[in-house]
């Protein structure tokens, strides 16, 4: 496989599995310098001897709904590298309940890890990106942003995961700095697989393609958003989501 990303640094959070995995694993293969991101160390430990890609990847254990955490693991990753290319804000949980049934504290635990750790992380990335004059954020949004039932909470963040990326955009363009998103659909990952099966069933119907789509499909996608194959795309939003949206 060429190397498009040789002598890049990527960032990857929530790189424990899934899409994150399947991302760290499609920007190794690239060339790129892995920096993979998770709360679970142990998980991340796993994901990396999952893949010879990733023998020379380093898993940092981070929580990045805290600054503190997100801006020490940032200072210890440029200070390695001099240097971040490439963000992939991934990093994210669900806690559904409907309206009338979510507490408080479900609908922060969201907003914290899935909008609030991606602001985080990336302006902790893009500071260092600036000095470079280039870069390129990928947050991974959700069709689940045109609403989903219960999740006020992951559709209200992933909502704004969108409105994110393209204030960035217009802020970083000056900076050489590319920021864009993607909104899966249904992947098939350890998140979708607590769907209950008779609701799955239903949504897969509601697919014209008839199926899930892969965790590698999404990080093809990402890897293209990364390179400079890309770098006339900015502040837009790809759905990658089987024809769910037509």
């Amino acid at each position: 496989m060429e190397s498009p990303l040789k002598n890049c640094v990527a960032v990857v959070s929530g790189a424990a599995g899934g899409i994150g995995l399947e991302t760290s694993i499609g920007l190794a293969k690239r060339g790129a310098t892995l920096c993979m991101l998770d709360l679970d160390l142990r998980a991340l430990e796993n994901a990396k001897a999952s893949s010879s890609a990733l023998q020379d990847a380093v898993c940092h254990q981070v929580d990045v709904s805290k600054a503190e955490e997100v801006e020490s693991c940032v200072q210890s990753i440029f200070r390695a590298h001099s240097r971040i290319d490439i963000l992939v804000n991934n990093a994210g949980i669900l806690r559904d309940a409907s309206l009338l049934k979510m507490t408080e504290t479900q609908f922060n635990q969201v907003i914290d890890v899935n909008l609030k750790g991606v602001f985080l992380l990336g302006q902790a990335c893009a500071k260092a990106m600036v000095q470079k004059k280039s870069g390129s954020i990928i947050n991974i949004s959700s069709v689940a942003y045109r609403g989903i039932y219960g999740q006020s909470n992951y559709s209200a963040a992933k909502a704004g995961v969108i409105g994110m990326t393209k204030t960035w955009a217009l802020e970083l363009s000056r900076h050489g700095i590319n920021v864009n998103a993607i909104a899966p659909g249904l992947i098939e990952t350890s998140m979708t697989q607590t769907i209950p099966p008779q609701v799955k069933t239903q949504m897969i119907k509601n697919i014209p393609l008839g199926r899930m789509g892969q965790a590698k499909e999404v990080a093809d996608l990402v890897a293209f958003l990364a390179s400079d194959k890309s770098s006339y795309i900015q502040g837009e939003v790809i759905s990658i989501n089987g024809g769910f949206l037509i």
